[in-house]
């Protein structure tokens, strides 16, 4: 079980990470979709996974990462992040809720940018109780 003295808690801001073009184009090529592509709106999962490391790496936490499926994502941009632009991350823990002996934790990302929060993203995952 997760703990829940975790939720509201706030993980360190990552350091900031440049956008590049050359990364954007690995994203798009993966998905299929043309090199020269704007930025995928999904491109930004390989931005804010890392911020939550410390978490996931905090014992105290209980965080088993092999009974974790990942359930839901969703991104709220409030504008286009362009390449050549710097980003950090700041995770922040919002729910944990325990249904039928298992938990649901939703963690949201500020992708914050020159000119403030650019976006938004929830990643919610199920994590498996313990077998009796």
């Amino acid at each position: 079980m997760l703990n829940t003295s975790y939720v509201g808690r706030s993980l360190p801001t990552t350091e900031p990470v440049t956008i590049s073009a050359e990364s954007v184009s690995r994203f798009a090529r993966a998905l299929g979709l043309p090199e020269d592509a704007q930025i995928p709106p999904t491109y930004l999962i390989s931005l804010t996974l890392p911020a939550a490391d410390p978490l996931i790496a905090d014992p105290d936490f209980g965080l088993d990462w092999s009974r974790v499926l990942h359930r839901e994502q969703r991104f709220a941009y409030r504008r286009e992040l362009r390449p050549g632009e710097s980003v950090s991350c700041a995770a922040t823990v919002e729910s944990i809720k325990t249904v039928a002996g298992n938990d649901l934790l939703v963690l949201r990302t500020d992708v914050i940018g020159d000119e403030g929060v650019a976006a938004e993203v929830w990643t919610t995952l199920f994590v498996a109780g313990d077998p009796q």
